[in-house]
Order: structure tokens, then sequence, then C-alpha cells
């Protein structure tokens, strides 16, 4: 009986964590990964995502600016998919020498 309550106060405890978020925690989780994708980006030595912007609403991930090769366009869609968790990204990047 008395692991039956304590299933039961642990099912309380965990049970709400476990549920769906709230308009708030959906916003604030698309900003911690905008924020997270954009850190990322800046940190790269050789400034190939200066002009590159990030926004980041409902899980849906949007990359869009311009970069000067192929291969930065596919660095940049890689982080953001290393970063996406779970989401779904959209690369609109313009690639042209600047």
């Amino acid at each position: 009986m008395a692991r039956r309550g304590l299933w039961l106060l642990l099912l309380a405890v965990v049970g709400p964590a476990c549920g769906p978020t709230v308009p708030a925690e959906q916003a604030g989780i698309d900003q911690e990964i905008t924020r997270n994708i954009m850190w990322k980006l800046r940190e790269d030595n050789r400034k190939r995502f200066q002009d590159v912007r990030v926004s980041c609403e409902g899980r849906e991930i949007l990359i869009e600016g311009r970069v000067s090769d192929t291969r930065a366009a596919q660095d940049a869609v890689q982080i953001a998919l290393s970063n996406a968790r779970g989401g779904r990204v959209v690369s609109r990047l313009d690639v042209r020498l600047r």
C-alpha cells in the first residue's frame, strides 16, 4: 500500500512536466533555439555568417540572408539542424560573393 502511495505521489509531481507546453513556454523554447543558433553562427572565425538572420516560430527555423559560397550555406543549415531540437529548418540563403 505504501508503495502505491509513493507511485501516485511520483506521478503527481512528474506528470505535469510531461504535458504539452503552453504558448508562453513554446515562445521561450523558440527564443532559446534562435539564440543558440545565432550564437554558433557568430562564433565562426571567418565571419561567413555576418549577413545571416535566424528566426524560429512553432519550432520552424528560418535562416535567411546572404553567404559567399555554397559551403557556408551548407554549414549554416547544419548548425541550425544541430540546434533545432527536432524542429524543421527552412533555408532562404542567397549565395553571392560579397
